[in-house]
């Protein structure tokens, strides 16, 4: 146990990470596909300098993806040196810049080469083609009209092909065969009209782990290498260990009688004198409200039910008239104690919602503890506020 006072706090098990790289390269890997690890939003939450360094490093991971320009400048600064795709859409200043960087970009709109064209920028980029998401990217129907464009056009590189699965999470779907289909067809053309960009990738977790993947040079992995699901409530083939941990410890036990009222609502009543142990942690630090009376802790081992609803910054839980817990015992809300682990799948099945928004959630204002070997390699102050 790690002593932080009674301050809550992130711990994120670079082990566990690692781990979870090797099940997905046993997948990628026969295939001769190279990962792209997707570390957009701060690496869904568990710090994306840390996670992209340790993948570079320890994994021998040599691309990354984020969502905006400023999340791939911060991996520069921080000496990531391989290639990183932007997903959203780039400022003209933020390509000047990105040149420089290697920092590449996506197309998602005819819009925008036209743009890029009339600017004569240099930018290399990975065309986002719109399969079936409906999110971004160009249609089928755009694709003969960006060829026709591009043609000729010096210092724009044109150097991958990608789209988005919309449901490759759920059982028997034949989306992914349409969408594959769609993609296809796409690059036919593309190819036709003499243009062949070297990167082709679609394998986001769900499709990796259920679907070919043969058409492809790089797997794009995100929740996967967090150690959650796509789905929580589903079985997938990959032995993954969830990688980050919320923890704190008791600040105070009192005995109180039978119907005394816990929390705001009075919405728990003791049903006989027992024992309340206040928690130093709540909504503020990303546990969320809707494990009030429905979520565990873990506690020496032994699961306590929360008392009552999560407040901003405590939660109580009944520890019962002869309580084996003391002040200042650690408490794990998510994570490993002992033989148990309450892991992110698990609270969102709970909420019916999804591990990734359980991750994002997680307060920045709070320590963030990274344990490689089972030893601090870094610890990330939170803001505090």
């Amino acid at each position: 146990m790690i002593n932080f006072g009674s301050s809550p706090h992130v711990e994120i098990s670079l082990d566990n990470l690692l781990h979870n790289l090797k099940q997905i390269q046993s997948l990628a890997n026969p295939h001769g596909n190279d990962i792209m690890a997707v570390i957009k939003d701060n690496a869904y939450g568990c710090g994306a300098v840390a996670i992209a360094s340790t993948l570079e490093k320890h994994g021998g991971v040599r691309f990354f993806t984020v969502a905006r320009f400023q999340e791939a400048c911060t991996l520069r600064n921080s000496g990531i040196t391989s290639p990183v795709l932007v997903l959203g859409k780039p400022t003209i200043d933020q390509i000047k810049e990105g040149w420089n960087k290697r920092i590449i970009f996506t197309l998602n709109d005819l819009s925008d080469l036209k743009e890029w064209i009339s600017n004569q920028l240099e930018v290399r980029f990975h065309l986002n083609i719109d399969t079936g998401m409906g999110r971004l990217g160009l249609l089928p129907s755009e694709i003969a009209t960006f060829c026709e464009q591009l043609k000729f056009r010096s210092g724009i590189h044109f150097e991958g092909v990608f789209t988005h699965m919309a449901r490759a999470d759920e059982p028997q779907t034949l989306s992914v065969n349409h969408q594959l289909s769609v993609l296809r067809q796409a690059l036919a053309y593309i190819r036709s009209q003499g243009l062949s960009p070297q990167h082709i990738h679609f394998g986001n977790s769900a499709t990796l782990m259920r679907f070919d993947i043969n058409d492809s040079t790089l797997v794009r992995p995100g929740i996967a290498l967090y150690g959650c699901n796509p789905d929580p409530a589903q079985k997938f083939p990959l032995n993954l260990r969830p990688i980050a941990s919320l923890k704190s410890t008791v600040v105070k036990i009192k005995q109180v009688p039978p119907g005394t009222e816990i929390s705001y609502g009075g919405n728990y009543k003791t049903s006989s004198t027992t024992c309340i142990a206040t928690i130093a942690m709540g909504y503020a630090h990303g546990l969320p409200r809707f494990l009030s009376n429905r979520g565990d802790v873990l506690i020496k081992g032994k699961r306590y039910r929360i008392a009552g609803n999560v407040t901003m910054d405590y939660i109580m839980v009944d520890a019962g008239l002869d309580p084996h817990i003391s002040v200042g015992d650690e408490v794990v809300a998510m994570g490993f104690q002992g033989d148990d682990c309450i892991s992110p799948d698990e609270i969102a099945c709970l909420g019916n919602t999804i591990g990734y928004e359980i991750l994002c959630h997680l307060s920045k204002s709070i320590d963030r503890i990274y344990l490689l070997n089972d030893s601090i390699v870094l610890n990330e102050k939170g803001s505090g506020f």
